[in-house]
């Protein structure tokens, strides 16, 4: 999260949100009644006789918002913000009318309400170093696939095909083309300090960082080959994942704190331990008490209960000290937390009586 701002009362906070949990943050600090000020695109309609309701002029404008209605997207994606404009840069656009606003990764705002609360302060300073970043490519003669992970969040991307397949004999030069396309699309994904692995069953992988090396890109530095991963494209991606040599080189990042996290939760239910909840029910009555340690939460709980309870208890759970992992199904991860309805909580102490 970039804070350009931050004052506590009156409650001021400039920011812009760089990955799917700075949008959980701002999800959770954002409020009914308070002003966002942020650039979007207005249609002004055409008021013409017969010129079509949904046909319009689109301008850029900033806005400021009194909230009304906030939701974020399940797939971590944006913010939907809704509510009654009160200021505006265009002259053509009426004070007092209503519009929404999509608030995505990048997207800078500022956020004006009477208090900023401390612990809010706390989860928006938290947030400030960036979350670390690994592109994961698993490449071999016919294909590469690309795979970005910011936090707890795998994006997937399409496979880079070499087009070579059939071809009997392939050279360096044949590959060039190949691999300059994917270097292309690392970079576009790329910032500074990422970490890319690279895999996949050939020497292809080698023969990739080599042409790496010689153009001399701002990528080579970053670059670590993982060997023993036999498939490539999407599914090598999924199965890197898996791996040892991969799971112990990620072994600092927030996703493999949430696996350990799981995993250790899991076992717990196993035993059928006392330090351990999960239930939306069980989960908040151990968070009223200040117990939970570490909660997993995937976006399968808004199938169970609404966005603003996720939110107070997701507060709650931060009030105490607790460490929340959000997660969702893009990862093994997230799917298991997915598979036992959305929640599990890690107590710090037995909890003998539930009900």
């Amino acid at each position: 999260m970039l804070i350009n701002r931050l004052k506590k009362k009156p409650g001021i906070a400039s920011v812009t949100p760089e990955d799917s949990e700075d949008l959980w943050i701002l999800r959770r600090i954002i409020k009914n009644g308070d002003i966002i000020s942020s650039n979007t695109k207005r249609v002004i309609k055409d008021q013409k006789e017969f010129s079509r309701p949904d046909k319009g002029e689109r301008i850029n404008v900033r806005l400021s918002i009194e909230v009304n209605n906030i939701s974020l997207d399940q797939l971590l994606e944006r913010i939907r913000i809704s509510g009654k404009i009160i200021e505006t840069t265009d002259d053509t656009i009426s004070k007092g009318s209503h519009h929404s606003l999509n608030l995505t990764i990048g997207n800078s705002l500022v956020i004006s309400k009477k208090i900023i609360e401390d612990f809010q302060i706390k989860l928006l300073k938290k947030r400030t170093k960036t979350s670390e970043r690994h592109i994961i490519i698993a490449i071999d003669r016919r294909l590469a696939g690309i795979g970005l992970i910011t936090g707890t969040h795998l994006r997937i991307f399409s496979d880079i095909l070499s087009g070579l397949a059939g071809k009997r004999y392939k050279t360096k030069a044949t590959y060039g083309s190949f691999f300059d396309e994917l270097i292309k699309n690392i970079i576009s994904i790329y910032s500074k300090d990422t970490k890319i692995l690279v895999t996949g069953p050939s020497e292809v992988k080698r023969e990739f960082v080599n042409h790496v090396a010689s153009n001399k890109s701002e990528i080579h530095k970053n670059i670590t080959i993982i060997d023993g991963i036999d498939l490539s494209g999407q599914e090598g991606i999924y199965i890197a994942l898996k791996h040892p040599g991969v799971k112990e080189y990620m072994k600092n990042s927030e996703l493999a704190a949430a696996s350990l996290a799981t995993e250790n939760a899991i076992n717990q239910i196993s035993r059928d331990s006392k330090k351990i909840a999960y239930s939306v029910k069980d989960v908040k009555k151990v968070a009223e008490m200040g117990a939970i340690d570490k909660v997993m939460i995937s976006s399968k709980i808004f199938e169970q209960v609404e966005e603003n309870e996720v939110v107070n208890l997701l507060d709650k759970i931060e009030k105490f000290n607790g460490k929340i992992h959000l997660l969702d199904s893009s990862t093994e991860t997230g799917k298991q937390i997915d598979s036992i309805g959305g929640i599990i909580a890690l107590l710090r102490y037995s909890i003998h009586d539930m009900d």
